[in-house]
C-alpha cells in the first residue's frame, strides 16, 4: 500500500499540465500514486501527461463527466493511506506532501487544512485573498485541533477548495462529491467538517491556485442554488440549523444580485432559470418551518416574485417595488424621531 494517492482530475489544461505534474512527481515524499483522471480532453493533456515516464502514474480515461464525478473515480481507485485533491491547473509546493504527512502522522488528524496562494496566470502577481489564506481561522484555533462546535459561527466562512486540505482515506471512503454541478466541493468540504473529530491548520502557504479569467470558477452559475439546497440537507442531517439564514441568503440574496448584475440580453436567459430552480425546490422548501416561519421577508419578496413573474422586467420591478416600500417606511420612522 502506497502512503498518499494524489487525484488529479484533467480537462483540457496542455497550457498548465506539465507544471502541474512535474511538481508531483518530484515532491520530496515520494511513496505516492497518482491518479490521473482523463476527464475527456480534447487537447494535447494526455499527451503532455505521456511524457512522464513514471510508474506511480495511474491514467484512467472517461467521457467528460466534470470535476465532482473525476474526484469520485479518484476516491474509489484510490490505495493511499491518506488522499490529496489536486487541481491540474495549479500546482504544489515540492516539500508540500511530505510536511502534510509528516504532521497527520504526528497528530492523527482526520485531516488537515492549509493556506492557499493565488497568482494572476498573466503577470503572475501573487494575489492577497485572505479568504484563502484564513487568518481568522488561525486566531481562532492557533496551533491547536479543532473540530465543528470550536468553529461553528465561522463554519460557512471556511476557505472551500478541495486542494486546501489533506484527507485520511478511511475518513473520506464513504464521502462523494456531487456529480454534474459546479461549486462541487463545498458539499464534500461542509460533510467532512462536520463529521470530523480532529482537524488541524497548518498555517503555511503550500498550493498554489492560478487564476484564470476563463476559469470555471469566475463563470457566475445557478447551479448554487441546487448547491445550497444539498447544503440544507447536510444541516438538517447533523441538527446544524443555525446555518439556515446564510444559506437561504445564498439562495436568494446573492441569486438575485447575479441576475441584477447580468447584462440586459442575457436577463431573460437567467430569469428563467431561476424561476425553473425555484419551482423546482419550492415544495420542498415550503416544508421547512424556518422558511415559513423565519425567513426573512425580502428573501420571500424574491421568491415569490420570481414564481409570480411573467418577465425579467416584472421580476426585477416587484423586488424593487418591495425594496422602496420597505425604504420609505424606515425613511418614515426617521421623520417621526426627528419631528419630535
Amino acid at each position: 500500500m502506497v502512503e498518499i494517492s494524489v487525484i488529479i482530475p484533467i480537462y483540457n489544461v496542455e497550457d498548465y499540465l506539465y507544471e502541474c505534474i512535474n511538481h508531483i512527481v518530484n515532491q520530496s515524499f515520494e511513496d505516492i500514486e497518482i491518479i490521473c483522471i482523463n476527464d475527456g480532453s480534447t487537447d494535447k493533456s494526455m499527451d503532455i501527461l505521456n511524457q512522464f515516464k513514471d510508474n506511480r502514474i495511474n491514467i484512467i480515461t472517461q467521457e467528460n463527466k466534470g470535476l465532482g464525478a473525476s474526484r469520485n473515480v479518484g476516491i474509489k481507485h484510490a490505495k493511499g493511506k491518506y488522499v490529496y485533491f489536486m487541481d491540474a491547473d495549479d500546482y504544489l509546493e515540492l516539500t508540500a506532501l511530505e510536511e502534510l504527512y509528516a504532521l497527520c502522522e504526528k497528530l492523527n488528524t482526520d485531516f488537515i487544512m492549509f493556506k492557499l496562494k493565488n497568482f494572476d496566470d498573466i503577470t503572475k502577481e501573487i494575489i492577497e485573498d485572505e479568504y484563502y489564506s484564513m487568518p481568522y481561522l488561525k486566531n481562532r484555533v492557533g496551533d491547536n485541533i479543532f473540530n465543528y462546535s470550536d468553529v461553528k459561527d465561522i463554519a460557512l466562512d471556511l476557505a472551500v477548495n478541495s486542494p486546501g486540505n489533506f484527507f485520511k482515506r478511511e475518513f473520506i471512503k464513504d464521502l462523494k462529491y456531487p456529480e454534474g454541478l459546479l461549486y462541487e466541493d463545498n458539499v464534500f468540504f461542509t460533510k467532512a467538517l462536520f463529521k470530523a473529530d480532529k482537524i488541524y491548520f497548518y498555517d503555511k502557504f503550500l498550493y498554489n491556485r492560478r487564476v484564470r479569467k476563463n476559469s470555471l470558477s469566475k463563470s457566475p452559475s445557478l447551479d448554487t442554488i441546487d448547491i445550497t439546497d444539498l447544503l440544507l440537507d447536510i444541516i438538517n442531517e447533523y441538527g446544524y440549523t443555525i446555518h439556515k439564514k446564510e444559506l437561504y441568503y445564498r439562495i436568494f440574496n446573492n441569486i438575485y444580485k447575479i441576475f441584477e448584475n447580468t447584462q440586459e440580453k442575457y436577463k431573460e436567459e437567467v430569469f428563467l432559470k431561476i424561476k425553473e430552480k425555484y419551482q423546482k425546490y419550492n415544495e420542498k422548501w415550503q416544508e421547512d418551518s424556518y422558511f415559513r416561519n423565519e425567513l426573512n421577508p425580502r428573501y420571500k419578496n424574491i421568491f415569490e416574485s420570481a414564481l409570480n413573474s411573467d418577465s425579467p422586467a416584472e421580476f426585477e420591478l416587484r423586488v424593487k417595488l418591495f425594496d422602496s416600500e420597505k425604504k420609505l417606511k424606515k425613511l418614515k420612522k426617521q421623520n417621526k424621531k426627528l419631528k419630535k
